[in-house]
């Protein structure tokens, strides 16, 4: 008997079993995750090869002349195959004929989903299998169940000495427990014993099963914890049947990228520093302790390079500090995702696009979510992948700025400019196609099209994205006056990601002309809203991607004022120029966004041209910078605070010549030494430097070099680590505590740090720092 249910969709899967597809979805429902497989499963692509090429006596394909046609204005054959053996051999033998496929490798559980428009809430109806929660030829369609996520932060904590497993930490709005491998008697009732690693992880096996979370979270979650222990499950011969109903999940690497994902049937497993930069969150550090004392002022129990050390002893000795730690990881990072809503936002991304929930990226699986039924509705497929060499398009408008110290610079923003290039403009990969078959004569379209870049044109009756931009930026304005700020930024995030998935050629829709008439045209309009600014009177003195930095000379005048009236006769502007263009709608909107009271725009280092994107700013009370040492990491602390009170003065119109002297004094008496680390990330693996070992890579060499004379797991050897380290008279040395800071090279420091951010500054007081050192050398 058929039973209909609602619920949201935790995880997706797509295997062979006994020689036929299994595509399966678990689905969250109000009585727990259940597996439902959906009726008529099939792989499926698309080919230009006609049907009779093509064998037709195999059991378990279908073949179907369908009336879609490829990029090129070809029909195509439909391929159906009902095992994903068989399609990989079919999609094999196309291509050994000569001809194109087309989306062979979309999945089949996300073709499925994708092609009835299911995000993530859905109803379901099937024949139910109680024993084993399961529903068998179901039929899924979209619905609107609200899951409420039981969510599991989960953190482990090793043995660097013998690389084994010491503990699992969980906590949760209703769990907190630590699996422990000790002898240590505890009466603390969050600590569950063992004798073994075995153990623990048979018993922590058991106690996911029972408890069934539907999220786990953590720092690193994927990278580290959940790799490590599904390495230690095969190093002691365990299935690490972590997913609903005792299904074995599956930790892997990508060798491209290095990075680490998890597919556990029926849960999820979301790391917080991915979710944090999905997010647009900007942090000095992404490590657990920076990140909890910036948003809770609250930190780890134990911190530094080497607090291994202390981890192990006191799992030796002192078993409750050592879970207190342990849970203590776990706890920021549950309190980190509640503060800032991280699961909020990531479910909805998934209702925008149908993404899946695991996916924290995916620009370019979210826009063939969004795009490709919208293409099939037309009667069109998606172009095949080609070898065509990458042509990367212009980047974004910067022009030279105007150097300088100023009073009342008003910046202008255009709103979310490339969406709306695309959607004032046409700018689509169909509408492209269409316009270059028009212009051939080989379609008889008398619409007049709208010109691109490099000599593309676009067809305003068949395009897809334009419309997609426009639903997307009217459900934003929603969400906006709803006050729904996860919504509207989720929304942004995906809109603003467009420009980007047309521009790679990681998607199947890539083409230069496509990329390069979003950014040129942006080009084409910072220039013209230049000259329209400067015809009333403006002077701009900086442009960058969407944004001008404008003065007036009118002290006398309300700047506020000028800007609002300045941004109202742009906007008219915009509007009859797309009208006389190509009779546009423009959907170009500038706003104007603030006022800076002080603004300082500096020369390129040893040069008289201005910079670009560098600049400091106060509005408002608040400074400003961009680009600068006081907004960059790889600085020390010394010289971004001595860059923030310099401005501090300057901008307060103070003259800074006695502050720079007395901070070349303090430094050389040694009273800055805790602020002359230098803090810089590897971007790559340690044994990838080759020829040029810039400091911070040679300061990791020195520590990696040292842990393998002392028999000690290699800490840089996959990089993508921070590197501390300083300067001695002696040369550069790796940073492990304060004890470390003897024998400074200050004059390093001066020349290096504190000079360069004075001699910006300087010649505004009419001197400079040799005059200044000069000057102090003479009073010695």
């Amino acid at each position: 008997m058929f039973v209909e249910k609602s619920g949201y969709i935790v995880s997706r899967h797509t295997r062979e079993v006994n020689g036929q597809l299994e595509m399966s979805l678990f689905i969250k429902t109000s009585e727990g995750t259940v597996k439902v497989l959906p009726d008529k499963q099939f792989c499926v692509f698309f080919t230009d090869a006609p049907v009779d090429v093509l064998q037709r006596d195999v059991s378990g394909i279908q073949l179907v002349e369908s009336h879609y046609q490829s990029f090129d204005g070809q029909l195509v054959t439909l391929v159906q195959s009902r095992s994903l053996t068989l399609h990989q051999q079919m999609i094999a033998l196309v291509k050994k004929a000569g001809y194109l496929v087309f989306e062979e490798d979309i999945k089949a559980h996300n073709r499925y989903l994708m092609e009835r428009n299911i995000r993530g809430a859905v109803r379901f109806i099937g024949i139910p299998d109680p024993a084993r929660q399961i529903y068998t030829q179901a039929r899924v369609i979209t619905g609107h169940y609200q899951p409420n996520w039981k969510v599991w932060s989960l953190d482990i904590e090793t043995s660097v000495s013998s690389n084994t497993l010491l503990s699992i930490g969980i906590t949760a709005t209703d769990q907190r427990i630590a699996f422990v491998v000790t002898d240590q008697a505890t009466d603390s009732p969050f600590i569950q014993r063992f004798n073994d690693e075995k153990s623990l992880l048979l018993a922590f096996i058991r106690y996911v099963k029972k408890h069934s979370p539907d999220i786990f979270i953590g720092w690193n979650l994927i990278g580290f914890d959940l790799h490590f222990i599904d390495q230690r499950c095969q190093v002691l011969g365990i299935r690490p049947a972590f997913g609903v109903n005792g299904e074995s999940w599956n930790i892997r690497s990508s060798d491209m990228q290095g990075k680490y994902f998890a597919s556990i049937p029926g849960r999820v497993a979301l790391d917080g520093i991915t979710l944090l930069r999905v997010g647009g969150y900007h942090f000095e550090s992404f490590s657990l302790n920076n990140v909890s004392k910036e948003i809770l002022d609250d930190g780890k129990l134990l911190h530094g390079g080497d607090r291994w050390q202390e981890i192990e002893r006191l799992h030796r000795e002192d078993l409750d500090a050592f879970v207190a730690y342990n849970l203590q990881d776990c706890d920021l990072v549950l309190r980190i995702f509640d503060k800032l809503k991280l699961i909020e936002l990531q479910q909805t991304r998934v209702d925008l696009t149908g993404i899946p929930l695991e996916q924290t990226g995916g620009s370019v699986a979210a826009f063939e979510n969004l795009y490709l039924p919208r293409l099939h509705k037309s009667g069109w497929v998606a172009p095949a992948w080609t070898e065509d060499p990458f042509v990367a398009s212009p980047g974004g408008f910067v022009m030279s700025s105007i150097p300088g110290l100023y009073k009342n610079v008003l910046v202008f923003d255009f709103k979310s400019l490339y969406p709306s290039i695309i959607r004032t403009f046409h700018i689509d990969p169909l509408a492209r196609i269409v316009a270059a078959d028009s212009k051939h004569g080989s379609l008889n379209n008398s619409n007049k099209l709208v010109p691109g870049y490099l000599g593309a044109s676009f067809d305003r009756q068949q395009a897809i994205l334009p419309l997609l931009v426009g639903e997307l930026a009217q459900a934003r304005e929603e969400a906006k006056r709803l006050d729904n700020g996860i919504l509207s930024y989720a929304i942004k995030i995906i809109m603003n990601s467009f420009y980007g998935v047309l521009g790679s050629n990681v998607c199947r829709f890539y083409h230069a002309e496509l990329a390069s008439s979003i950014t040129m045209r942006g080009h084409e309009l910072l220039g013209k809203t230049k000259i329209w600014m400067e015809e009333r009177d403006a002077k701009v003195i900086y442009g960058d991607t969407d944004s001008l930095f404008v003065t007036f000379n009118r002290d006398q005048e309300d700047p506020h004022a000028l800007g609002q009236a300045l941004c109202e006769q742009i906007n008219a502007c915009l509007t009859a120029w797309c009208q006389d263009y190509a009779q546009l709608d423009s959907y170009l909107e500038l706003e104007f966004e603030r006022v800076y009271d002080r603004f300082f725009m500096p020369t390129i280092r040893g040069q008289e041209e201005g910079s670009k994107k560098r600049y400091a700013g106060k509005s408002k009370g608040e400074l400003v910078f961009k680009g600068l040492e006081a907004a960059r990491t790889d600085w020390t602390q010394l010289a971004r605070q001595f860059q923030r009170t310099l401005f501090e003065k300057v901008f307060n119109d103070e003259n800074p010549v006695a502050f720079i002297q007395e901070t070349i004094s303090k430094l050389r008496a040694g009273d800055y030494d805790e602020l002359l680390v230098y803090s810089k990330q590897l971007s790559r693996p340690l044994s990838s430097y080759t020829k040029n070992k810039p400091p911070h890579v040679r300061a990791a060499a020195m520590i990696d070099q040292k842990r393998a004379e002392l028999g000690q797991p290699l800490e840089y050897d996959k990089g993508r680590k921070r590197v501390h380290y300083f300067y001695q008279r002696s040369g550069i040395l790796p940073y492990e505590g304060p004890s470390d800071l003897v024998d400074l090279d200050y004059e390093h420091y001066i020349e290096k740090q504190i000079e360069p951010i004075a001699d910006s500054i300087l010649p505004f007081f009419k001197t400079n720092m040799a005059s200044l050192l000069s000057q102090q050398i003479s009073l010695l």
